[in-house]
């Protein structure tokens, strides 16, 4: 149950009810994990889940808190298209606990979810995000390496001009957010 590592103590009950249902016929455990801070706690949030596409989805209709974090550990699914609909879901929601999911996605390489987040970002809990992006500097800089890596790689014949490549928007909405003045 490395999974429950991904999030903040007050929803360990939760995710210890959750995992049984969402692990059950996974494909094998989650991917080694990326660290980040929240709050001052460690979270071990894994790179790739492989749960059953089914099985993710349904655990993701459950009422309250439940949902939301099988959203959460969707967003980290081995299908692209499967991570692109939770984000989708978790964008229209705003807790903060929240924010190492939706952040973690700026630095992938499937274009149209950096495009729906980057589009949602204004809206966003600007406060959880400004605070959880303070707390790990060194973390957003390795997405900015990566968001530059994979416009270099994959999308620098569609976005010659780098400042029109969506990703690096969407990076530098984020370090906007990272200088705000919080409350």
């Amino acid at each position: 149950m490395a999974e429950a590592d991904a999030f903040p103590a007050a929803w360990a009950g939760t995710v210890a009810q959750l995992l049984p249902a969402l692990s059950d016929g996974q494909l094998h455990a989650p991917s080694a994990p990326f660290e980040v801070l929240q709050d001052g706690r460690l979270l071990r949030i894994p790179v790739r889940t492989y749960y059953r596409r089914e099985q993710l989805l349904a655990c993701a209709q459950l009422p309250g808190d439940a949902g939301a974090i099988a959203l959460c550990l969707g967003t980290r699914h081995h299908d692209g298209h499967l991570r692109e609909h939770c984000v989708a879901q978790l964008l229209l929601q705003q807790r903060a606990w929240m924010a190492p999911f939706v952040v973690h996605l700026c630095g992938e390489y499937v274009l149209e979810i950096v495009e729906r987040i980057g589009a949602a970002l204004p809206a966003w809990n600007a406060q959880a995000l400004a605070r959880y992006l303070r707390e790990n500097p060194a973390y957003v800089a390795t997405l900015e390496r990566r968001t530059v890596s994979y416009w270099s790689c994959y999308y620098r014949h569609r976005y010659p001009v780098w400042d029109d490549y969506p990703g690096r928007r969407a990076m530098a909405a984020l370090r906007g957010l990272q200088d705000l003045t919080l409350r």
